[in-house]
This record gives structure tokens, C-alpha cells and sequence, in this order.
């Protein structure tokens, strides 16, 4: 599918239901707006946690939302990016990472890291699935 059609479906954050770990709760994909993110580590939507979350930088084909505790995220930093790039005119490609700083993480507290990344893999299949049944 063409960037600009699968940027359309990823930036449509009120139609995330394709995503059963991850959904954001927002007014505007647009860097400094506020939101929550609403997290369901079992994928299976029966316990999600909300945290705090602003969008960082979004541009032409990527976004970036940040999470903090204390101050200045001395206790927990992440910051969540997902960007495509074009490989041709009908293929594109997800690149999807997230990177954690701070006390909690350095301990292995505060979320089930290990499982994130497993979950990071769900999410990328169901988006590709999810843009493959629309095209």
C-alpha cells in the first residue's frame, strides 16, 4: 500500500482497534498534544492501564509519543516511535521502537519489559494486517 494511505491508518489513532495492546487516547496526532495511553499487556482486553503521555515529534511519515514520572523522568522515561518508510510505490515499510530510561527500568520495574517486546510484534503484524484487508 502507498505511504500516504498506510500513514492515514496509522495516524487514526480513533481506529486503533486492530490493536489489542496499545491504543491512544488523544484529540490531534500532533507534536505537544497531551493524551492517554491506554495499555492491555495480554492483548486479550480485559485489563488496560492508562498512562500520561505527549506527542513528541511528528512529521511527514513518523510520530513519537514520551512518558515520565518524577521529575524530569528521573524514575521512568520512554519514548515510543513509529515511522515509515517508502521501499516503492505500493510498499512500505514500519519501523517501531521504543527506549526506556530511569530508575525504574534500570531495575526492571514499573512494566513487564520482556513482554513488551513480544507485544511490539503483535502490534506490527495486526497493523500489517490491518492496512493489507483495507488496501
Amino acid at each position: 500500500m502507498p505511504i500516504d494511505q498506510v500513514w492515514a491508518r496509522l495516524v487514526d489513532t480513533d481506529n486503533w482497534d486492530w490493536n489489542l495492546w496499545t491504543r491512544l487516547e488523544t484529540s490531534e496526532v500532533k507534536a505537544g498534544n497531551k493524551g492517554k495511553l491506554q495499555a492491555c499487556y495480554k492483548g486479550d482486553d480485559a485489563k488496560w492501564e492508562t498512562f500520561d503521555f505527549t506527542f513528541g515529534p511528528v512529521d511527514k511519515y513518523g510520530l513519537t509519543w514520551i512518558g515520565s514520572v518524577g521529575p524530569r523522568g528521573i524514575l521512568f522515561y520512554g519514548v515510543h516511535t513509529m515511522r515509515l518508510e517508502k521501499i516503492d510505490e505500493t510498499t512500505t515499510r514500519l519501523m517501531h521502537t521504543e527506549e526506556f530510561s530511569g530508575l525504574l527500568p534500570k531495575l526492571g520495574w514499573g512494566l513487564p519489559y520482556k513482554q513488551l517486546n513480544e507485544n511490539y510484534l503483535k502490534m506490527n503484524n495486526a497493523f500489517k494486517t490491518y492496512v493489507e484487508a483495507k488496501a
